[in-house]
């Protein structure tokens, strides 16, 4: 019996290390807007779920300052409709489950943070100051439309430890057989208090045989202070496609400011532009909102977005991160306001 006390007080033990050991969180997003868009011709009312997510991500602690980090993340399509829940396309008509998300195996210790994965590209600076992030008037309905990912698979990614906030972090995508066509970008960070600053170098490699590499450079900046935020952003891409001289440069700069305890008004300008102005390419778009705070995890909102399309172009209003894209015809304007309720939840298992 005293045996049998001993191996049981010894299991026991070793459970509770390895419990303690470990990290295990489940979380989710759930995003539903009901929209009425304008294409320019006509209107209709949808009902779009909107980058809907769950996910279960944690460590564990090899030692005190080195750790395994996993991430595990899947689109919910809240309406089941499939293909167009702003994760990214996924054939999943009648499915829950859609499209995989932020999802990696990585390490964590004195040197940085490393991981591997599916993982944000364009997304690293597009979201840093984007006061639509998801909802109609979304920055990357501008910011993405010329090829840089938004997110990419097959990332190796590194970010360096934070010096007095500021870090570096570079993403690769290898070529794997198709020489020429590796993809990188490289990311300085400062944050404080009150700023936040990014500045980007990126590099599409269009694989052999093509000469120019579709480059791209940003600076991004938010700055806060007693309920107000004032930001924006700088985007040049160069050689877009690989072709020579095929250039868009692209400016955003919002604000935001609380209304009480519980409300938050904001507006956000974008625009894009060819650098030959022959070209008719260039749009504008603006949108306007206000966010409810129905508890801490819970945001009722509404929402209105325009775009202002050159007549060879057809940028969508409704496209990035949301359900129910619409793309409109060459050279007209839509338009979209939405209501929505936004609901998160993070809950740690162990």
């Amino acid at each position: 019996m005293r045996n049998f006390t001993i191996v049981t007080s010894s299991i026991c033990v070793f459970c509770v290390g390895s419990l303690q050991a470990h990290e295990l969180n489940i979380y989710a997003l759930g995003h539903m807007s009901v929209d009425g868009v304008d294409d320019g011709i006509s209107s209709s009312v949808y009902i779009a779920s909107n980058s809907s997510r769950l996910g279960v991500n944690g460590k564990y602690n090899v030692s005190d300052d080195f750790s395994v980090l996993f991430q595990y993340e899947t689109g919910v399509d809240l309406t089941a409709q499939g293909g167009n829940d702003g994760n990214g396309g996924a054939q999943s008509s009648g499915q829950l489950f859609t499209k995989g998300r932020p999802s990696y195996l990585g390490l964590q210790g004195g040197f940085g943070q490393v991981l591997v994965g599916h993982l944000p590209f364009l997304d690293q600076w597009a979201n840093d100051y984007n006061l639509f992030a998801d909802q109609v008037g979304d920055l990357g309905n501008l910011w993405e439309a010329s090829g840089i990912p938004g997110r990419a698979d097959n990332v190796i990614y590194y970010k360096t430890p934070d010096f007095s906030g500021f870090n570096i972090a570079a993403s690769v995508v290898p070529e794997e057989g198709y020489d020429d066509s590796t993809v990188y970008a490289v990311k300085g960070s400062y944050t404080s208090d009150a700023l936040k600053l990014g500045l980007v170098y990126s590099s599409i490699g269009k694989g052999w045989g093509v000469n120019t590499e579709h480059t791209g450079y940003a600076l991004t900046v938010g700055y806060y202070f007693d309920g107000i935020s004032v930001g924006g952003g700088y985007q040049q891409e160069n050689d877009i496609s690989g072709v020579y001289d095929n250039d868009r440069t692209s400016y955003s700069a919002g604000a935001s400011m609380d209304i009480g305890q519980s409300g938050k008004i904001k507006i956000q300008f974008a625009t894009t532009s060819t650098d030959a102005t022959a070209d008719e390419a260039d749009a504008t778009q603006v949108a306007i909102g206000y966010d409810h705070k129905l508890a801490n995890d819970a945001i009722l909102y509404i929402a209105y977005a325009r775009m202002d399309n050159d007549p060879n172009v057809n940028f969508s209003v409704n496209g990035k991160g949301h359900g129910d894209k619409i793309v409109p015809l060459i050279g007209n304007d839509p338009s979209a306001l939405s209501i929505g309720i936004i609901y998160k939840f993070n809950h740690k298992l162990y």
